[in-house]
């Protein structure tokens, strides 16, 4: 059967009925994969770079890699959907996912990973838009369950996260969060296969190809990329190169998407997503997501490394965390069926993240880990508090054509915003470390330190303690810096 549009797939082919649950049970398991691994890897960077003998530039060009082939995969989602259905787009990405997945396990240095890494960026950019994609095949009824199903899943996921990262490294390896990826994608193709949709799009009404456009397209996001990571390590030495690299990536990939602009049909349709509504959404995620990513990123080093608390622990507090947001997120849901305003949220979110973020900043240092415990749960609370309405509200004036389009920008969005905050983080930790460092002690790099698990002194490890409580006095600064953005606008009610 053919549809006019593989963006809004209504109902699944009527000689293949699917039952509701069975539709719910595909939300979960495509929704989860992505975010269950690349917690995992997040979490235990530290074991892999020590396990490849990566330094952290290596790591971060890995990084680089997986980000990049993640945006190209995102723009052409579509135009492989329109070609070939969900379901085979999907079970392939299950595949080429998995096959990063052995090539990371079994990589000896660099080269094979970042290839590893390249293939898990292909295949995982697929599932998040998909997973949120086959809300719309739910009768209208059920998509409020299948909201929850998709928030909870992703959330869950990330949340189990540290602690699965934690278990199977101590059982076996660094390379053991990659292997466990091979069971759990044979598990998700087994329940999701047979209930996916086939349907495709008449070839009259597919986008075009854009292939020459595309080449530029990656050179362009990689060399955007490379920029950002290089912001960790080059700024200070070649700060020259690093900004002329980002800017040209950004002229080029305004290029594109003027180009895309003028097609009949693009990749990306960026008419029918030029509106108002939509533009301050996609601002907002992009802040959201800095945060997010800043928080992650700091909180194991700080436990883990400038506090000197085991991986078990660490992983435990994050989980802790993380748990909380899913019970916020939830709670959010179901609140905003009675009081559906964003503004109230969105504010009481942001002022309880900038709260949680000063305090830990002012108490991050401390010798005693416990006493941080509960600023790092409220930071937990507070994010999905914030992100919650953006969700709600950046989507709601999008026409059904171009829906995908806009989760697909939505997704690049989220990817650049992470990138940002990791390359952020990085920074201050490096600036503030060696700020915080005795003039009597000699300097040591602190990604150098988590790299080679050599034990640090107690002056270093307060540095990276107080470093670390310096990113999140940066984050709450940010979060205040938003609030009379959020209540100035009137876009967002």
């Amino acid at each position: 059967m053919r549809v006019q549009s593989a963006t809004m797939p209504l109902s699944p082919p009527d000689d293949r009925p699917v039952s509701l649950r069975s539709l719910l049970w595909v939300i979960a398991a495509v929704t989860c994969v992505e975010f269950f691994e690349t917690g995992m890897v997040t979490f235990a960077a530290a074991p892999i770079m020590g396990g490849l003998g990566l330094r952290a530039e290596e790591f971060a060009f890995a990084y680089t890699v997986y980000g990049v082939c993640a945006i190209f995969m995102l723009y052409k989602h579509q135009w492989v959907v329109e070609r070939f259905g969900y379901r085979d787009f999907i079970l392939a990405s299950l595949g080429v996912f998995a096959v990063g997945a052995t090539l990371c396990a079994t990589a000896d240095g660099l080269t094979q990973f970042a290839a590893g890494r390249a293939l898990q960026g292909m295949g995982g950019a697929t599932f998040f838009t998909a997973g949120r994609l086959q809300i719309n095949r739910l009768p209208a009824e059920a998509r409020f369950s299948g909201l929850l199903v998709f928030i909870g899943t992703l959330l869950g996921a990330t949340a189990i996260s540290p602690l699965a990262a934690a278990g199977l490294i101590t059982l076996g390896g660094w390379q053991a969060p990659f292997w466990a990826m091979l069971p759990l994608t044979a598990a998700v193709a087994w329940i999701a296969g047979p209930r996916l949709d086939r349907d495709t799009t008449p070839p009259e009404a597919r986008s075009e190809e854009h292939w020459g456009w595309l080449l530029g397209l990656v050179i362009a996001v990689f060399a955007l990329q490379y920029a950002i990571q290089g912001l960790q390590f080059e700024l200070l030495s070649h700060p020259g190169q690093v900004l002329a690299t980002g800017a040209a990536s950004i002229i080029a990939l305004s290029i594109f998407a003027a180009r895309q602009w003028q097609r009949e049909r693009p990749l990306i349709d960026y008419r029918g997503l030029f509106q108002l509504r939509y533009l301050f959404g996609i601002a907002f995620y992009f802040c959201g997501y800095f945060m997010l990513g800043l928080i992650g990123f700091i909180l194991p080093i700080l436990f883990q490394h400038g506090l000197g608390q085991s991986m078990t622990t660490t992983a435990m507090v994050l989980s802790a965390s993380m748990s909380c947001s899913v019970l916020a997120a939830l709670a959010h849901v179901a609140l905003a069926r009675r009081w559906p305003r964003l503004r109230p949220f969105m504010l009481s979110g942001l002022v309880l993240l900038a709260t949680a973020s000063l305090w830990l900043g002012q108490s991050a240092a401390v010798t005693d880990w416990q006493q941080i415990i509960i600023p790092t749960l409220l930071v937990g609370l507070a994010v999905p508090i914030y992100m919650g309405p953006v969700a709600f509200g950046t989507f709601t004036q999008i026409a059904p054509k171009v829906f995908s389009h806009a989760y697909q920008v939505k997704n690049i969005v989220r990817q650049l915003g992470l990138s940002s905050a990791i390359a952020v983080g990085t920074l201050v930790l490096e600036w503030r470390y060696a700020r915080h460092l005795d003039t009597g002690h000699a300097s040591l790099d602190w990604a150098a330190r988590l790299l080679h698990g050599a034990p640090a002194s107690a002056q270093h490890a307060a540095a990276l303690a107080q470093a670390c409580a310096d990113a999140y006095t940066a984050c709450g600064l940010v979060a205040l810096a938003l609030i009379p953005v959020v209540a100035l606008q009137r876009v967002f009610r």
